[in-house]
C-alpha cells in the first residue's frame, strides 16, 4: 500500500472558486502510523495530509466550498457523518426495524397459510377427504352394510371399525384436523386430532325392530341411544319391498314377531314426536349405502354452508337468489365489464338487446350515461337511434322519451323508494 499526498491550495485570484485538490501517490513512510491523519502543515499555502489507506482519505476528507474570502482548508471533515456514533445507532435501529418487519411479514404469511389450510378442509370437494365414518365391527359385518365401505371410499371418505362405540347400531362421524399447540391451564398441549360431529345414525332393519314395535319399546330404545351418543340421532331403517307381503311367515334365522305396515308407521311417528328422531327408510343395500354417503357429505359441508349463510344474512336481501341473467367476470375484474353493462340495460322493462347495444355504444360506462342524463336530461337519450334486426327493408327507430325518462329516474333519483313506472 502506498501513501497519498493531497495538496490543498487556495488561489488568491480565484477565492470564490473554492479549494483545489491535487492528489498524487508517494512512497509509504514507515515512521507514520496508519489509518490516521498524521500532520497538517501549512507551507506556502499548501496543506499536506498523509495517510496509508486511500479509502480512509476519501472518508476523512471532504472538500466544501468556502463562504468567506481568504479561508484556507475550512472544507475539511475529519470523519463522514455516516460514521458518527449517533448515525451508527440510527443505522442499527433501521436494520432492526427491517428485521422486525420481515419477521412480522413471515409470521403473517404463515398465519394466512395456516388459515387457508384450515378453511380448505371445509370446502366442497376437499371436506370429504377429512371425514371418517365410525361404527362397531358388528355393524359393519351385517349383510345389508356390504356396500357402505365401497361407496364411502368412492366419495373420498373412510370407514373405520371402532369397538368403543356405545351402541352396536350407531354410526358416528369424526373429522380429522391438523394438530396445533394450545395453552391449557398454564401448559401447552397438542390439540385433538379428531373432531366428533354432532350427528349420528342408528342403522337397523325392520325385522330387527319388529319386537320393539310390538312392545312399544322403539322410542325408549332410540331415546337412550341418543342420550349415550350425546348428539342428534336419525333412524336409518332397512325395509325390503316384500317385507309386508308374508306377514305371518317367519324367517329361518329368526323367531321375531312380524308387524303390520300401520303398526310400523305409528311407531315411527311416535318416535318423531316423542324423541325428536326422524327416520329414513331404504329398500335395498345400495340405497342404504348411498344414504350414508349423502349424510356424510352433508355433515362435511355443514360448516362451510353455515359460514356462507351467516355472510348472506348480513345483507338486506338474498343475493344468491337474484342471480338470473348474470354475466360472469374474470378474476382480473376487467374482462366482461362491457357485457355486464349491456346486460344491466337489457334487463330493464321495455328494453331489448338492440336498445342496450345502442346505448352502450354511445355511453360505454354507467358514469357516461349518468353525466349525459345530468346535463341534457332525456332529450339526448330519447334521440338515440336503435337499429333493428338485420332484415331487408327494416327501418331504424329511436329509444323514445318514455324509456329515456325511466333511465333518468333510475340514475338520478335520490330516494331508493322511488317507483319506476
Amino acid at each position: 500500500m502506498t501513501d497519498l499526498v493531497v495538496n490543498i491550495s487556495s488561489d488568491e485570484s480565484e477565492e470564490e472558486a473554492g479549494i483545489i485538490l491535487n492528489v498524487r501517490k508517494v512512497p509509504t513512510n514507515p515512521e507514520l502510523p496508519t489509518q490516521q491523519v498524521h500532520s497538517l502543515s501549512d507551507e506556502g499555502g499548501c496543506t499536506q495530509i498523509y495517510s496509508s489507506n486511500a479509502d480512509d482519505l476519501y472518508d476523512d476528507i471532504a472538500p466544501a466550498p468556502s463562504n468567506s474570502k481568504g479561508t484556507k482548508g475550512k472544507g475539511l471533515k475529519r470523519k463522514s457523518e455516516g460514521n458518527s456514533p449517533e448515525n451508527g445507532k440510527s443505522i442499527a435501529s433501521v436494520a432492526a426495524e427491517k428485521k422486525t418487519k420481515k419477521q412480522k411479514f413471515l409470521e403473517e404469511k404463515a398465519a394466512k397459510k395456516a388459515a387457508d389450510e384450515k378453511n380448505k378442509m371445509y370446502k366442497p370437494g376437499e371436506c370429504m377427504k377429512h371425514m371418517r365414518a365410525e361404527g362397531h365391527p358388528s355393524l359393519w359385518s351385517r349383510w345389508y352394510m356390504s356396500d357402505v365401505s365401497r361407496e364411502l371410499a368412492a366419495a373420498g371418505a373412510r370407514a373405520r371399525h371402532d369397538p368403543d362405540v356405545c351402541d352396536p347400531a350407531l354410526l358416528v362421524w369424526s373429522r380429522t384436523k391438523p394438530r396445533t399447540l394450545q395453552p391449557t391451564q398454564g401448559e401447552v398441549r397438542l390439540s385433538p386430532a379428531d373432531e366428533r360431529c354432532d350427528r349420528a345414525l342408528y342403522i337397523t332393519s325392520a325385522e330387527e325392530i319388529s319386537e320393539l314395535v310390538s312392545n312399544h319399546g322403539l322410542t325408549p330404545q332410540l331415546a337412550q341411544a341418543q342420550q349415550l351418543a350425546d348428539c342428534r340421532l336419525t333412524l336409518l331403517l332397512y325395509r325390503p319391498h316384500d317385507f309386508f307381503k308374508s306377514n305371518q311367515r317367519k324367517t329361518s334365522n329368526s323367531n321375531r314377531m312380524r308387524v303390520t305396515e300401520i303398526e310400523l308407521e305409528l311407531a315411527l311417528t311416535d318416535l318423531l314426536v316423542s324423541a325428536n328422531c326422524d327416520t329414513v327408510v331404504v329398500n335395498t343395500p345400495n340405497e342404504l349405502a348411498l344414504a350414508i354417503v349423502q349424510f356424510t357429505k352433508a355433515i362435511a359441508e355443514a360448516p362451510f354452508k353455515k359460514a356462507r349463510r351467516e355472510c348472506d344474512e348480513q345483507a338486506q336481501f338474498y343475493m344468491r337468489g337474484d342471480n338470473k341473467k348474470c354475466v360472469a367476470l374474470d378474476k382480473d375484474g376487467v374482462t366482461g365489464i362491457g357485457r355486464l353493462w349491456q346486460q344491466m340495460i337489457a334487463v330493464l322493462p321495455q328494453s331489448s338487446l338492440e336498445t342496450s347495444r345502442a346505448l352502450c355504444a354511445k355511453y360505454p360506462t354507467p358514469l357516461a350515461l349518468y353525466q349525459a342524463l345530468q346535463s341534457s336530461a332525456v332529450s339526448e337519450i330519447a334521440a338515440t337511434g336503435v337499429s333493428r334486426a338485420a332484415a331487408p327493408g327494416s327501418r331504424a327507430r329511436r329509444v323514445g322519451p318514455e324509456f329515456a325518462r325511466k333511465l333518468h329516474t333510475l340514475f338520478t333519483a335520490q330516494s331508493g323508494d322511488t317507483l319506476i313506472e
